[in-house]
C-alpha cells in the first residue's frame, strides 16, 4: 500500500522497541515483497521481523544502490523517497518500491547525484593536478571542499553516471595496496603468476601471424599521401580499374555505397558488400566493401585500403592492420593522410612489403576567413560543424527558425539518410548542411565554406579539444574540386575562430600505432571465460619485440561488456568461435538489451526477434530517437542474418531489411519537415533544459511510485 513519505513517518513514530502494534504499523508500510536474498531461517512470526525481511535499511540499501549511506540519507530528503523510520528510530525503505527504484537506471542515477566527491578522487579521474582542479571548481564557483556528484557529472571528461565513475576511479587506482603481512603471504603466489603470465605471453606471440610470406617480392604497394580533395581516390580507382579484379575497402557503408555506385555508373561492375548487405551485380569482378568484409584469401588483382589513417583506430583498427598485412593482392593502394605515413612504411617493411609513395596536392585553393560568421549571416553552400546529435538537432531548428532551408548529418542517422540529406545540399535544394564529423570521412559535398560552431568533443571517454589532424580533415570538405571554385574555414564566434586558425596551421601529430584483435586461436590459450580471456589478451600485449614499437592491441570494452552479459554455460554451449563473432556485432549502451535478446534465443535454438518497430509517422524528437534506436537494432538483426553460424535465427532478414528502409525513408522525411526535436521528459513530455543530464525531469522523479 503506498503512501506519503509524510504519512509513512507519522504512521511508524518512534515507541518504545517492545510495543509490538508500533512494529505492526510499521510493517502496513512495507507492503507484501519480501527484500532480495534475505535468508529466512524460519517463520518471521514477531511484526518486527517481518518489518526487517520486508524493508531496507539505511546500509543494505545504500550497498544495493552502489552509494553511501550519507548520500541515500540525503537523497531520501531531497527526493522523498519512499521511506519511513521504524520504531526503534532506523530509517528504512520498503523493499518492493526501493528494489524497483534501485533498478531504474534514471532513478538511481538521480539518487547517486547527491554523492560527496573527494578531490583526490577527482584529481585522478579527471587527470589534472590538484591546484588545476581547483582553480577549474573556482572558475564555475565551486567550493573543492564540497563537491557533490550531480554538478559535475559530464564536466572535464567525467563519465554521465556515478557508475561508471566508480569504475573509472577503480581502473585508475588499480588493485588496493595490501598490506605488509599480506605481501609477505602472496609474494610467492604472485611471483607464480607472474611465470605463468610470461609464459602464456610467449605462447601468444609464437602464435602471432607471420607476416613475411612468399608472395611479397611480387607485390607493388602504392601509398598515396595526400589531405582532402588532392585526388587520392580518383586515382587509386584508376588503378583498381586497370587490374581488371579486386577491392575497395571502406570505413563506412556511406562510402562503399558511393563507390559502388560511380564504379557500376561507369559501366564497371561491382558488388556491394557489407556487414548487414549484399548486393550482387551480373558479372561482377570489384567488391566494395566495408574493410572488416575483406576477404584476403580471395584478394584478387588489386586492394585499395581507403582512409588508412583508421590502423590507429582503437576499436577498429585491427581491420586496416589485417587487410594490409595479409592481402595478397598484387597490386595494393594504400590511400591515407601524411600523418599515417611513416606508421605505413614501417609496417610495410616490417613484411618485407615493396612499396612506392605518391605525395598529391591539393587541388583546390583554401584559406581561413579573417573573421568569424555568426549563424545569422551563414552564406549558402555553408558545412556548419557541431559535435553532437542533439547539437547538430537543435541547430536546424535554429536555422529553420530563420528561414534557412537546412540538412543534416550525424553518426547515428542511417547511411541512406545521410546520403539523400547529402545530395539535397549538393543539388542546392539546401543552402546549409549542419553536421558532426561524420562528415569529414569520405562525403563529396560541394562547400564553399566549412564552418566551426564548436571546437570541442567528446571522443568516448573525454570532452577535449579538437586535435589538429581531425580540424584539417573536416575542413578539408571545403572547396572541393570541380563542385567550387575555393574553400572558406570559419567558426560562429571570435574565440573558436582563433582556435581553429592555430589548430589548422598546426602540424598535425603521427601515428604511432597499429591495432589487432585476436583470433580463437588466441583465445583458446587463455585459461577463463570469455569476459576474462578478451581482457587478459588486451593485458598481456603479447606483441613480437620487433613489432611493438608500432602494433598494439585493440580496445576490447565493448566486446567484454557483451561478454559479461553471457554466462560459461552458456558460451560453452555455443563455441568459442561463435561466441566470440557473437560479440563482435555492431553494439552500443542502448542496444545490448536487444542484442542480449538475440543471444538468447539463438541459444535456446529459437528465430531471434526482430527489432522493436519504430513509432509512425515521426512527431518529435522522440519519435526521431525511438527510430534511430529501432533502425540500430536492425543494424544487428542484418548483422547476425550475415554470419553463417547464426543465418538460420534468423529468417524475416527479408522483412527486417524492408521495414528498416521504410523507417529510413521516414526519418528522412521528418527532416524534411520543421520538426521540433527539443528533447522532452520521457514521461511526461515536459521541455528539457539543453544541458539537462536525466531522461526524465524532476517532477516525474519525485512523482514516481510503484
Amino acid at each position: 500500500m503506498a503512501t506519503s513519505n509524510e504519512a509513512a513517518k507519522k504512521q511508524a513514530a518512534p515507541k518504545p522497541a517492545d510495543d509490538d502494534s508500533a512494529w505492526s504499523s510499521a510493517l502496513e508500510v512495507c507492503g507484501e515483497a519480501t527484500r532480495r536474498n534475505y535468508r529466512r531461517r524460519r517463520p518471521e512470526r514477531s511484526a518486527e521481523r517481518q518489518v526487517a525481511a520486508r524493508s531496507y535499511t539505511l546500509k543494505q540499501g545504500a550497498k544495493l544502490a552502489g552509494i553511501t549511506a550519507d548520500t541515500l540519507r540525503t537523497a531520501a530528503q531531497e527526493l522523498e523517497l519512499h521511506s519511513f523510520v521504524d520504531p526503534r528510530g532506523k530509517l528504512r525503505f520498503p523493499a518492493h518500491s526501493f528494489e524497483l527504484t534501485a533498478a531504474d537506471p534514471d532513478l538511481k542515477e538521480m539518487i547517486a547525484g547527491y554523492s560527496r566527491l573527494r578531490l583526490q578522487d577527482l584529481t585522478r579521474a579527471v587527470k589534472l593536478g590538484p591546484s588545476r582542479l581547483r582553480s577549474r571548481l573556482r572558475d564555475i564557483g565551486m567550493s573543492p571542499k564540497r563537491l557533490v556528484w550531480r554538478e559535475l557529472r559530464g564536466m572535464w571528461g567525467l563519465p554521465d553516471s556515478y557508475a561508471e565513475y566508480q569504475r573509472l576511479l577503480a581502473k585508475s587506482s588499480g588493485e588496493a595496496e595490501p598490506g605488509k603481512g599480506k605481501r609477505r603471504r602472496g609474494g610467492r603466489g604472485k611471483k607464480r603468476r607472474q611465470a605463468a603470465e610470461a609464459q602464456l605471453r610467449d605462447r601468444l606471440i609464437d602464435a602471432f601471424p607471420k607476416w613475411r610470406n612468399a608472395w611479397r617480392d611480387q607485390q607493388e604497394l602504392i601509398v598515396h599521401i595526400g589531405g582532402p580533395n588532392s585526388g587520392k581516390t580518383h586515382d587509386a580507382l584508376e588503378a583498381l580499374k586497370e587490374a581488371g579484379s579486386g577491392w575497395y575497402l571502406a570505413p563506412l557503408r556511406l562510402l562503399a555505397y558511393e563507390i559502388f555506385d560511380r564504379l557500376n555508373a561507369q559501366g564497371v561492375a561491382c558488388d556491394l558488400l557489407t556487414g548487414e548487405e549484399y548486393i550482387p551485380t551480373e558479372g561482377a569482378r570489384f567488391t566494395a566493401a566495408t574493410i572488416e568484409m575483406f576477404n584476403p584469401l580471395d584478394s584478387r588483382a588489386c586492394v585499395i585500403i581507403d582512409e588508412a589513417q583508421m590502423l590507429a583506430d582503437s576499436d577498429r583498427g585491427w581491420a586496416w592492420t589485417r587487410a594490409l598485412m595479409e592481402s595478397a593482392a598484387p597490386e595494393m593502394h594504400i590511400i591515407a593522410p601524411a600523418t599515417a605515413r611513416g606508421l605505413i612504411e614501417v609496417l610495410a617493411a616490417a613484411a618485407e612489403m615493396p612499396f612506392d609513395v605518391i605525395e598529391h596536392e591539393r587541388l583546390a585553393p583554401i584559406a581561413v576567413a579573417e573573421r568569424h560568421c555568426p549563424l545569422e549571416a551563414l552564406p549558402a553552400s555553408t558545412i556548419l560543424v557541431a559535435f553532437t546529435r542533439q547539437g547538430v538537432l537543435d541547430l536546424k531548428m535554429k536555422l529553420e527558425r530563420l528561414g534557412r532551408a537546412v540538412s543534416v548529418v550525424y553518426g547515428s542517422l542511417p547511411p541512406e539518410v545521410r546520403r539523400r540529406q547529402a545530395d539535397r545540399f549538393a543539388a542546392g535544394e539546401t543552402e546549409i548542411c549542419v553536421a558532426t564529423d561524420a562528415v569529414g570521412m569520405g562525403l563529396n559535398l560541394p562547400a564553399d565554406v566549412v564552418c566551426f560552431y564548436e571546437v570541442e568533443k567528446y571522443d568516448g571517454k573525454n570532452d577535449r579539444q579538437l586535435l589538429p589532424a581531425e580540424v584539417q580533415q573536416i575542413a578539408g570538405r571545403a572547396g572541393r574540386f570541380g563542385m567550387s571554385k575555393a574553400g572558406l574555414i570559419t567558426a560562429t564566434n571570435r574565440r573558436d575562430l582563433t582556435v581553429v586558425r592555430e589548430l589548422y596551421a598546426r602540424q598535425a601529430a603521427v601515428l604511432n600505432f597499429a591495432r589487432v584483435a585476436p583470433t580463437v586461436e588466441d583465445l583458446k590459450l587463455i585459461p577463463g571465460n570469455l569476459a576474462e580471456q578478451l581482457a587478459q589478451w588486451s593485458e598481456l600485449k603479447s606483441i613480437p619485440e620487433a613489432l611493438r614499437a608500432v602494433i598494439t592491441t585493440a580496445d576490447m570494452d565493448e566486446r567484454i561488456e557483451l561478454a559479461k552479459m553471457l554466462s560459461d554455460e552458456q558460451i560453452q554451449r555455443m563455441g568459442l568461435a561463435s561466441a566470440l563473432q557473437l560479440v563482435n556485432a555492431p553494439t552500443r549502451k542502448a542496444t545490448r538489451a536487444y542484442w542480449l535478446d538475440c543471444a538468447y534465443m539463438i541459444l535456446e535454438g529459437y528465430q531471434i526477434p526482430q527489432p522493436p518497430a519504430a513509432p509512425a509517422p515521426i512527431l518529435d524528437g522522440g519519435d526521431l530517437e525511438a527510430t534511430e534506436f529501432a533502425i540500430a537494432c536492425s543494424d544487428i538483426y542484418l548483422w547476425l542474418s550475415r554470419r553463417r553460424e547464426f543465418a538460420d535465427f534468423c529468417e524475416a532478414q527479408g522483412d527486417v531489411r524492408e521495414a528498416r528502409r521504410e523507417w529510413s525513408l521516414s526519418i528522412d522525411e521528418a527532416l524534411l519537415q520543421n520538426l521540433n526535436v527539443a528533447r522532452r521528459c520521457r514521461s511526461c513530455g515536459k521541455l528539457l533544459p539543453s544541458r539537462y543530464r536525466h531522461r526524465i525531469c524532476d517532477v516525474c522523479f519525485k512523482r514516481r511510485r510503484f
